[in-house]
C-alpha cells in the first residue's frame, strides 16, 4: 500500500539539505519505490512530504541511504517522521511532472533557464 511520509527536521538548513541531496544522487540513482518528494523550510528547519509505493521501500531508503548520508554530513538532531497510508494523490498538471522527469526542481529550473 502506498504511504505518505511527513518529516520535520529542526535545525537543518537549505545548504545542508542541498548537500544531502547531492550526496544521495537521486537525480541519477532514484530510490526504488519513491513516487514524489517535496521539501520546504520554516524558521525551525526542514519540512518534507514524500509519497512511496510501500512503507517497506521507504524504510529501506531511510536505513540504507538517507540516515547514513545524513550521519556522514553530521546533521544535528534526528528527524521527526510520520508515515500514513496514502488516501489520494492528485496532480493538477501531471504533464509538468512528466517533463521534469527524474530531476529535482533546482536542476529542472536550471535546464529551463538554459
Amino acid at each position: 500500500m502506498a504511504v505518505a511520509m511527513f518529516m520535520r527536521w529542526d535545525g537543518v538548513t537549505s545548504d545542508q539539505y542541498d548537500a544531502l541531496m547531492e550526496r544521495l544522487g537521486l537525480d541519477t540513482n532514484p530510490a526504488p519505490g519513491a513516487v514524489l518528494h517535496l521539501a520546504t523550510f520554516t524558521e525551525d528547519g526542514l519540512e518534507v512530504c514524500d509519497v512511496w509505493r510501500t512503507e517497506q521501500a521507504l524504510q529501506s531508503f531511510l536505513e540504507n541511504r538517507l540516515l547514513p548520508a545524513a550521519h556522514g554530513l553530521a546533521l544535528a538532531g534526528k528527524p521527526d517522521m510520520r508515515v500514513i497510508p496514502l488516501h489520494n494523490l492528485y496532480a493538477a498538471d501531471p504533464d509538468t511532472i512528466d517533463r521534469l522527469g527524474m530531476m529535482s526542481v533546482p536542476a529542472a529550473i536550471a535546464s529551463w533557464a538554459g
